[in-house]
């Protein structure tokens, strides 16, 4: 039942992600795969061809494979991968965003029910990718929590992170009160130790334990 809600949600933005292949810029293209992998890794879950074990050595070959590029000996992976990756983040961290999604899908999964965990991970695909979109191109008025976030992104991803919310757990509260704490933590700038602690881990943790609460 949840993961048919699930798909009905995914199908709300598809033709969003199709309009968005035809455009080439760095972002667009960022974006387009982070509002698949979520649904991708739902998906693969639910079936049971992803478990937990697979996912932990998904992270562990995530890791090395991201030393590996930093230190240029994969180069075919370095070229694909710089298709999608910030150029910062090609030099300091290879592979940071994915790596994160996938820690924090991994963690939800362990820590909360399944339908929990499934609608963090689809306000991370959506929210955070919607609120990164619209407020690089159309936001004016930029937070005081970031200098790089905008409101009008944030309002935007509250908004489609509501339904979502909704879709799995039927209470008009929790879903907003879910959606405002997940696009909060997406405006934060947390460090530790000077290592900035990346909101695809955020998002869907801070979802998922707020939707918990409500249910």
């Amino acid at each position: 039942m949840h993961l048919h809600l699930a798909f009905k949600v995914v199908s709300l933005y598809r033709y969003l992600v199709i309009s968005l292949l035809a455009m080439h810029k760095l972002e667009i293209r960022r974006q387009i795969i982070h509002m698949l992998y979520g649904p991708l890794l739902i998906t693969l879950y639910h079936f049971q061809i992803l478990n937990n074990s697979l996912l932990l050595g998904m992270i562990v070959g995530g890791i090395f494979a991201s030393y590996m590029i930093k230190r240029q000996k994969l180069p075919f992976f370095a070229r694909v991968l710089s298709f999608f990756e910030r150029d910062h983040h090609m030099e300091n961290f290879p592979g940071r965003g994915i790596l994160f999604y996938t820690i924090g899908a991994f963690l939800c999964l362990v820590l909360f029910e399944p339908y929990i965990a499934y609608a963090g991970i689809l306000i991370l695909a959506v929210g955070d990718a919607v609120t990164n979109l619209v407020g690089r191109y159309i936001g004016k008025t930029k937070t005081k929590l970031s200098p790089h976030k905008y409101l009008e992104g944030t309002v935007v991803g509250i908004l489609l992170s509501i339904p979502i919310a909704y879709s799995f757990v039927p209470n008009l509260t929790a879903s907003i009160t879910t959606a405002s704490v997940a696009m909060f933590l997406e405006m934060l700038h947390i460090k530790i130790f000077d290592f900035e602690i990346d909101d695809n881990l955020l998002i869907p943790l801070g979802a998922s334990y707020t939707l918990s609460l409500f249910v």
